[in-house]
Parts: structure tokens; sequence; C-alpha cells
């Protein structure tokens, strides 16, 4: 089953709502993280610039479809109250975690990979430390994070410490999902040091899981997201379920103008819930996307006349050109306008 495609008509496209009670709260969260997270955000993107900057004719980064889809429906019935289990959904939804950083590290490991001075179809070696010296980068400089210092007391930890503490536990969920593999697991300290990255399908059931293979520019199965997803900030400042979504929607319209997205495809191919599904809101509110809804159904998802009118599927098109612009501001600045128009109406 394959996501349906159209074309966008637009006066029709959809004018993002105001946020109810509950997703204020969340907003407002979120904001207070960013704000927390505004330095390191700036130094783990400056960082990655100048990784991008041994590379500086990519202009994007290349991702296989088995780390989106299946190629086979997962077995059983599911629906947006029970979907499928982790081990049947694709690695970009069974990464997705509220508070973890799962999805984020491994697309950062890819971003690592394709920037470096590999070739395309050789597997990328890893000698990044994981704490970096005061030359060398290390992965934790990868990463943003609101972590303070804590300044008091026998558990006191630095940012770094806190941020190293956090890649530990996300490299041994990545290894135990077959994303990558820990070579030196039996090295007492450094046993996280020098993973490989796995290919990105992830865990199969035939059997174990192959090393990672820089994807070919022609290579058949792989669509591509912009690299200034990274290199403006994009992959620290949106959300598990935003990625999630932009990655379906990349996959799904790699050779379509525009697409829809079946529910059943939705659910049993990409694993992907109703609540992710709908952080096409904010990727709508940030100009990431445009979305063309169906003339019978309400701002709040429901379907005028239901059972008369068959609800149509929402139409999404994506524009990567915008990812050109500094994440930071653009998402603070989209929260506080969600914000300010839930207060007006």
């Amino acid at each position: 089953m394959e996501p349906a495609a159209g074309d966008i008509e637009g006066p029709q496209l959809l004018t993002p709502r105001a946020p109810n009670t509950a997703e204020q709260i969340n907003l407002k969260r979120r904001l207070a993280r960013l704000e927390r997270a505004k330095d390191s955000i700036a130094q783990a993107t400056d960082n990655m610039l100048r990784l991008a900057a041994r590379r500086p004719k990519a202009t994007v980064l290349r991702i296989r479809s088995s780390f989106v889809r299946r190629d086979h429906p997962a077995p059983g019935n599911f629906s947006d109250r029970s979907l499928p289990p982790p081990h049947l959904r694709p690695p970009s939804t069974r990464l997705i975690s509220a508070n973890g950083a799962a999805l984020r590290i491994f697309l950062t490991a890819l971003f690592e990979a394709q920037t470096s001075t590999a070739k395309a179809g050789t597997h990328p070696t890893n000698k990044r430390p994981l704490k970096g010296t005061r030359d060398v980068t290390g992965w934790i400089d990868l990463i943003a994070s609101p972590a303070q210092h804590a300044r008091r007391g026998a558990g006191a930890a630095t940012i770094n410490d806190k941020k190293l503490r956090q890649l530990d536990a996300t490299l041994v969920r990545l290894a135990a999902d077959e994303l990558i593999m820990l070579p030196n697991v039996e090295a007492g300290a450094n046993k996280r040091a020098g993973f490989e990255l796995l290919d990105e399908g992830g865990q199969r059931a035939q059997g174990p899981n192959d090393r990672y293979v820089l994807p070919k520019p022609a290579e058949k199965g792989v669509f591509s997201i912009p690299l200034t997803l990274f290199t403006q900030g994009w992959v620290h400042c949106l959300e598990d379920t935003e990625l999630a979504m932009l990655l379906l929607l990349a996959e799904a319209g790699a050779k379509k103008k525009s697409v829809k997205i079946q529910g059943d495809y939705r659910l049993r191919h990409c694993g992907l819930g109703r609540d992710a599904y709908e952080a096409h809101n904010m990727l709508n509110r940030l100009g990431l996307i445009t979305v063309l809804p169906d003339p019978n159904r309400r701002p709040d998802g429901k379907v005028d006349g239901y059972g008369m009118n068959w609800a149509r599927l929402h139409e999404f098109n994506l524009f990567p050109e915008n990812f050109a612009t500094p994440a930071y501001d653009a998402v603070t600045n989209a929260i506080n306008e969600a914000l300010l128009q839930a207060e007006i109406t």
C-alpha cells in the first residue's frame, strides 16, 4: 500500500488553529526548555556547521526508507488507541520519546558520518571521542541540552557530565535496537567509545543487522532531508513527533509534489500514532509544510455531517528550502504566536 498523491490548491490551505488548554501547558513547558537550552543549541549548531564544512558541496542527508517505513504492514489489527508494539515499528517511530534523545542522536550520527570524508558505498569509521578536548569536537558537543550545572552537594555535576550520561544511556538503547554496535563494551570507562553505525533499518526478524554503508546518490530506496535540519539547529528544536512526521513526509513525498497519508499505512507501515500525526500543526505553523485539509473537517479534527460525508485525507506539501531559517528563533516565535492566538480567541 502506498500513500496517495494530489495537487495543492492555494486558497484552501489550513490555517493553524489556536492550541487548547492542555496544548498551551505543553507549549509553555517547551518554551521554558528551549530557553534553558538556548546557549547549548547555539554551540551544538556551530559545531555541526564546522562538520558540514568538511563536505561543502553536500546539501542533503540521505536516509534509507527502512528507517521510516516497513515494506510490509505490521501483522494484526491496530488503531490510534492500539499502536503496533515497538518491535513492529520502524526505527523513526520506535525511537520517539518525550524525554529521551535517541532519535536526535541517531540522526546526528548519520549526519556526522555523511559529512565525513568517507566515500559513498563504504562503512564510515568513528574515531570521534564521546567527550571532546579543547581542540577536538566530541559527541556530546553535537548534543543540545537544557541541563544546568548542579552546584551543590556530593552529586554536583557539570553540564557535560549530564550530557555524557544521556549519551551513554542513548547508546545503550540504540545498541539494543541494533542501530549501532558497541565493539568496546568490555573496555571499562571507554565501553561506549568507538560505537559503529549499523544499517538504519535496525532489528531484523530474520537475523542480525548489518553494518551501515553510506548511501550512494542514485541508490534505490533512499530519500533525503536538507542538511540545514542540522546546520540551522532544527534537530535540536523540534520534538521527536515533529521529526518523525517530517521524515515520513520526506520519504512518502520523495517522488511526488504532495502527499496524503492513509491511516492504515501510517499505523501499520510507519507506526505513527494520532498524537505524532498531529505534529503537522506545528510544522504548518513553522512554514515547513502546508496542509490542504478536508473542507468538511472542523479545526478540532471532527467531520461535519459524518455519515453523509466521507472524511478526506489531509494533503501535505513539504518545503525543504525553509529549513534554511535559523530554528531557535523560528520555533520560539511560533510558540509565542500560538500562545497569543489562544489568548485572543
